[in-house]
C-alpha cells in the first residue's frame, strides 16, 4: 500500500469533525496528536519533531508531504 493509498484509507475511516479539521490545517501546521495517531494505525508514516520537557515525548508530528498533497486536492 502507498502512502497515498493509506491516506485515502484513513480519509474515508475519519469522521466528519477530522476532515474539516484536517482541511483547516495549513502546509506548516503540526498535527493533532488524535489525527497522528488515526494516520499511523492506517499505515501512514508520520515523522515526530524535536522532543519536549520531562517526558521526552516529541514536541508534535510533522504532516507528510502525501498527506499535504491529498488535503490540497481534497480542498
Amino acid at each position: 500500500m502507498t502512502q497515498r493509498e493509506a491516506i485515502a484509507a484513513w480519509w474515508r475511516e475519519a469522521d466528519e469533525p477530522t476532515r474539516r479539521r484536517a482541511l483547516r490545517l495549513a502546509e506548516d501546521d503540526l498535527l493533532p496528536e488524535d489525527m497522528q495517531r488515526g494516520l499511523v494505525k492506517a499505515g501512514v508514516t508520520v515523522v515526530p519533531l524535536g522532543r519536549s520537557g520531562v517526558d521526552l515525548g516529541p514536541l508534535g508530528y510533522l504532516q507528510p508531504d502525501a498527506l499535504v498533497d491529498f488535503l490540497a486536492d481534497q480542498r
